[in-house]
């Protein structure tokens, strides 16, 4: 149930080109899906049966009613209510709240042979708008007897964003960079390290850049001051294709690739 910090997205890239050219990175970015999940990452866990589900690796784990009503999620710091609803043989709705508002809903569906699971997850909180989310997964634990199909473990694949909200159009001016994307995110920053104003993402409060080289850029991303995240960007010669590391401050590192839209 956790919004994965696999959701990371492409934010902006820039090019030290001369006063008054446009830069390589001006335009339109996607990144490339689908981004694979490590394969050292543990199985979810879910037992649906004589209408109780429980999610077992969710931290804490719970058990409540799958009766479609919104029950009481206790020690949850995303969600205060879950509501489960069976819908068939091979798929479940679940819907949470906040302070009374949707913010997260995710439909679970099990393949006809019951070895793989789709995760479409709609995230209300956390962008100007709602977002998909599609996690594909297969099963690496059986379930048990009498259970629902999405019972028993199952291993994270790969997931990807299927109407591209993460698309990031950015543009450098001088010596400054002005980034938005698709989930209302933007900042205007110069190249120098100087902290600007970093809006809509609520998780970061301010943001420098410094250019380390004509094709490689570092940003990072603070919240009250504090570096919560350090992303580095590297364009190729040919200029369309973006590569992004991402480093959340707690040893945990991902890479993404992205490439231009004409």
């Amino acid at each position: 149930m956790k919004r994965q910090a696999l959701l990371s997205s492409l934010i902006v890239l820039v090019s030290s080109a001369p006063v008054g050219a446009q830069s390589v990175f001006d335009g339109t970015w996607r990144p490339e899906y689908p981004q694979k999940f490590s394969a050292a990452r543990k199985p979810d866990s879910y037992d649906l049966q004589n209408g109780v589900y429980e999610c077992r690796s969710c931290s804490p784990p719970y058990s409540l009613q799958a009766d479609g009503h919104d029950n009481a999620l206790r020690n949850d710091p995303d969600f205060d209510t879950l509501n489960i609803k069976v819908i068939d043989a091979h798929t479940v709705l679940r819907v949470a709240r906040k302070g009374g508002q949707l913010a997260f809903e995710s439909k679970l569906s099990v393949g006809e042979d019951g070895m793989t699971l789709t995760d479409l997850q709609t995230i209300m909180v956390g962008a100007a708008h709602p977002y998909v989310v599609r996690i594909r997964s297969r099963r690496v634990g059986p379930a048990a007897p009498g259970s629902h199909a999405i019972s028993g473990q199952w291993q994270r694949l790969d997931y990807d964003l299927p109407n591209n909200d993460e698309d990031t159009t950015f543009h450098v001016e001088g010596n400054t960079l002005t980034m938005s994307d698709k989930f209302g995110r933007s900042f205007s920053a110069r190249l120098d390290g100087t902290d600007a104003a970093y809006r809509g993402a609520p998780q970061f409060s301010s943001v420098s850049l410094q250019l380390l080289d004509s094709h490689t850029l570092e940003e990072r991303d603070k919240k009250d001051g504090k570096v919560v995240k350090i992303t580095r960007w590297a364009v190729d010669p040919d200029g369309k294709t973006i590569h992004a590391r991402f480093d959340d401050t707690h040893g945990r590192i991902q890479q993404q690739d992205g490439h231009k839209l004409p």
